[in-house]
């Protein structure tokens, strides 16, 4: 692929994520605004970068592409190989063209909203397989910090998760260790991972509007992105592991009942089974996590021992409890609040 066009100055933005550092550029500087806004908490100045990500708003170079057959299909995108150039296919909307050995990503399209989701989700994956590389891994989770103690909130997606940390952020004492993805270490200690939250697009937020961005999104609803900036004074510190003190395992409930009751530690290890080790909800990508196809999954097995042991780690060291979650989210907050003051006493 071609280098940047010549015209517009190249604007760019560098992030470090626990050591793997990303660079995203682009002639459309405006594109990086949105990315910045993103990753904020994880923005760095200078240093090597592992991987380059250049976002350009043309039409995908289709006729200089080679013959290649597809290496395997998602329900985003047709993916096709050649050595180790990846080239991800979004349906004729968009193209990735990611080239591993050289670690340097380019993705065109004339969708707006399209190319930004594409470079935020390729930056999520390829930033997740390093943290995995780690020992470092994503729960699916909402994650805050209580008088130095980090709360886990495990639920599907659409379960309310980016609506319970607005609640309890506006609460005195918590800290936002991360709203969708924390980290869990080898010691089973939680690591922030804040990313910008997002609600159902439309839903009151009571957040300025110049912290907010309505997406489109390739696969589902229209978003609400709130940006942490509005947080500035309530995210964890940087780098800093949180002893764990609570995991939440939320069932919700049909009705107006909300309760906080004891867990068996087999039953959080089996939730963090599926939100954890399974990583169901964490973006994961398989477009770019897979170099050779989907036979590639036999040889994850190694990450999914890695997993495991974090969450036996996690789940050893903190107490867990089932949270049945009704409709009404504030009288769910008082409930946890409640809970807490009560163990507090």
């Amino acid at each position: 692929m071609t280098d940047l066009l010549v015209g517009a100055p190249v604007t760019t933005e560098r992030f470090e994520f626990y050591g793997c550092e990303v660079e995203v550029s682009s002639r459309e500087a405006s594109l990086v605004d949105e990315v910045r806004r993103d990753f904020l908490y994880f923005r760095r100045p200078g240093g090597e970068c592992q991987l380059r990500v250049e976002m350009r708003l043309e039409p995908p170079p289709y006729g200089e592409l080679p013959s290649v057959l597809a290496a395997f299909l998602t329900p985003r995108n047709v993916c096709f190989r050649q050595g180790q150039t990846m080239y991800v296919d979004y349906f004729g909307r968009a193209l990735a063209v990611f080239e591993r050995v050289a670690g340097r990503c380019v993705v065109y399209s004339t969708d707006y909203h399209l190319i930004h989701e594409v470079v935020y989700l390729f930056i999520l994956s390829t930033v997740g397989q390093a943290l995995d590389r780690a020992g470092l891994h994503r729960v699916h989770a909402m994650g805050v910090s209580y008088r130095d103690r980090a709360i886990l909130l495990l639920l599907p997606s659409g379960g309310g998760k980016s609506t319970m940390a607005l609640e309890l952020l506006r609460e005195p004492g918590f800290q936002l260790l991360g709203e969708d993805t924390p980290l869990v270490d080898r010691r089973g200690r939680i690591l922030p991972f804040p990313l910008r939250l997002g609600v159902r697009a439309g839903s009151p937020t009571g957040v300025p509007e110049q912290y907010l961005r309505t997406k489109r999104r390739m696969e589902f609803d229209p978003k609400t992105l709130i940006d942490i900036s509005y947080f500035q004074d309530r995210l964890a510190a940087a780098g800093r592991a949180v002893e764990p003190g609570l995991i939440l395992v939320g069932q919700p409930n049909l009705g107006q009942e909300t309760d906080i009751v004891p867990l068996s530690r087999s039953g959080a290890l089996k939730a963090l089974v599926k939100y954890m080790v399974v990583g169901l909800g964490v973006y994961q990508g398989l477009e770019f996590l897979l170099e050779r196809g989907i036979g590639d999954l036999a040889g994850k097995g190694g990450t999914v021992a890695s997993r495991l042991y974090n969450a036996t780690r996690l789940v050893s060291r903190a107490p867990a409890y089932r949270f049945v979650l009704g409709r009404n989210i504030r009288q769910n907050t008082e409930r946890l609040l409640e809970f807490l003051r009560r163990a507090d006493a």
